[in-house]
């Protein structure tokens, strides 16, 4: 009926971690024996997904996954035993648009700076034309954008 985590100390002294089933959802259990240490705690699996639930399957060999992630879990597991975490939406971020005109013609080119992924794109024939592909339109948009 419930998962529960169990923790306790062992003879060398290490953190020994469980995963375990109780019919109730209660826990129980005869402290001797367990060391100095022991903590008990409710647990839950986690499914990030942005729109899929989880669900249950058992494969030929008898063991337990959580669909669509193939989380191997415990035997017992229900899917009242999973938590659905959906991401929350980035709102994506509108480009740092720049229109430059050329000095040696009436052509425009246009310099973009994109926020989401830092990078810079330009049109003008400089920016194939420099070595690190960075023309003077980018390196003014940067330092407009660092201020």
């Amino acid at each position: 009926m419930a998962l529960f985590k169990f923790q306790n100390l062992n003879k060398h002294g290490n953190l020994r971690t469980r995963i375990v089933h109780s019919p109730t959802s209660q826990f129980s259990f005869n402290p001797s024996g367990y060391g100095k240490f022991v903590n008990v705690q409710r647990f839950y699996y986690e499914m990030k997904h942005p729109y899929l639930s989880a669900s249950l399957y058992t494969d030929n060999n008898g063991d337990k996954f959580i669909l669509p992630s193939m989380e191997k879990v415990h035997p017992e597991t229900t899917l009242n035993d999973i938590i659905n975490i959906k991401p929350k939406v980035v709102k994506r971020k509108e480009p740092i648009v720049e229109t430059n005109k050329s000095s040696s013609s009436d052509v425009e080119y246009t310099t973009r700076y994109y926020p989401d992924s830092g990078k810079y794109h330009c049109d003008c024939p400089g920016t194939w034309m420099a070595k690190n592909r960075r023309c003077k339109h980018i390196k003014s948009l940067e330092l407009k954008v660092k201020k």
